[in-house]
């Protein structure tokens, strides 16, 4: 009988526990603004199917903004843009503003 041994039924069952939790800590400059550039790298691009890439990326963005240790005007910014990532269609008029001070703390002069 072939039983798999209790470390490794162990360790299946908590590495992916431990991997979901990994996002959930406090977030600095080169998080922000890599998630950042990972959604204006989406928004930009063509979706002739589906944006749903543009919508996760928003919604990823939205969540390591609330998290970033820095400007409040960033961690206030968070929550807007994870409601938008949420929904299935925004505002790009409230998009830009709403990532304005994101763009400001990441250097992209293009807002």
């Amino acid at each position: 009988m072939n039983r798999p041994s209790i470390a490794a039924v162990c360790a299946a069952a908590v590495l992916p526990l431990a991997a979901g939790c990994a996002d959930t800590g406090p977030t600095g400059h080169k998080e922000l603004c890599s998630a950042y550039k990972h959604f204006r790298s989406e928004y930009s691009g063509w979706h002739p199917l589906s944006n749903k890439g543009v919508f996760t990326s928003l919604r990823d963005l939205g969540d390591v903004a609330s998290r970033y240790e820095g400007d409040a005007s960033i961690q206030a910014a968070g929550p807007r843009l994870k409601k938008m990532g949420e929904s299935d269609s925004f505002n790009m008029l409230e998009v830009e503003t709403t990532t304005s001070p994101i763009a400001a703390e990441c250097g992209d002069a293009s807002y």
